[in-house]
């Protein structure tokens, strides 16, 4: 085996190792084996160090071969690399969230915001609401501003979410993996912070299907979210997908 060879095994034990690691430290959150602080620190540690792993493995030589389309390999590389840099830095945006919103001083329960960043979060959203699907990558970074300010902002946490499981579904397994544990990571939270927040367990119930193939993790949300009255521009993405969970589970 070659020096190049070895590396690519090399990172793929790490990925191996990292992606456990993640899956086990929500495991130990969950149970109540760790405190908020350390999960937060630990997290956004594992986060970072596999989406760069990931980012190194999918990241071969480009090559000016030309492909039968007439497009050649080393453009394609090209726009391989941008989708995945991309996806890179908001896995990792999202994952640094939480340590970032408790350095900088999270309010208690029960505290106000004050005048001022209570019109700062409303503008901020209102911008983010607007650029949703036109610019999911500048929306996620507006609701990641929101969080700097407000780190218990339910609809933030949601559509961050959201929009970064969207982004992924195109991506490799890893990255898709690794956007799940974010992703829901997020949505759990929201749904901690306010269970009849009918878009959070929208949203969760989708991914848990589309990103992680849970077919019964994901009708469990999705019936809570049927509950709860959804908006009708989030009642139809449940509408279109429920039909095809059920089936899994039938079959």
């Amino acid at each position: 085996m070659d020096k190049s060879g070895e590396n690519i095994e090399s990172l793929v034990d790490q990925r191996k190792f990292l992606l456990q690691s993640l899956r086990d430290l929500d495991d130990e959150f969950k149970a109540g084996d760790l405190d908020l602080d350390d999960y937060n620190s630990l997290r956004s540690d594992y986060v970072a160090r596999t989406a760069q792993v990931i980012k190194q493995i999918e990241s071969p030589e480009p090559t000016s071969s030309t492909s039968s389309t007439g497009e050649t390999i080393e453009s394609a590389g090209r726009f391989r690399q941008t989708i995945i840099t991309l996806l890179v830095v908001l896995i990792v945006a999202t994952g640094a969230g939480w340590l970032v919103a408790s350095q900088s001083g999270q309010r208690l329960a029960g505290q106000s915001l004050s005048g001022g960043i209570e019109d700062s979060t409303a503008s901020l959203l209102s911008r983010a609401r607007a650029t949703n699907f036109v610019d999911p990558q500048a929306a996620i970074e507006l609701y990641s501003q929101v969080l700097g300010l407000d780190p218990d902002n339910v609809e933030a946490l949601t559509y961050r979410a959201w929009l970064l499981a969207l982004i992924a579904r195109g991506a490799g397994n890893e990255i898709k993996q690794l956007a799940f544990l974010s992703a829901s990571s997020d949505l759990e939270r929201a749904i901690k912070l306010d269970a009849n927040y009918p878009d959070a367990h929208c949203f969760l119930g989708i991914i848990r299907f589309r990103l992680a193939g849970d077919a019964v993790g994901s009708r469990e949300q999705l019936t809570i979210c049927q509950s709860q009255d959804p908006p009708a521009e989030v009642k139809s993405f449940v509408d279109s997908i429920i039909a095809e969970v059920d089936a899994a589970i039938a079959g």
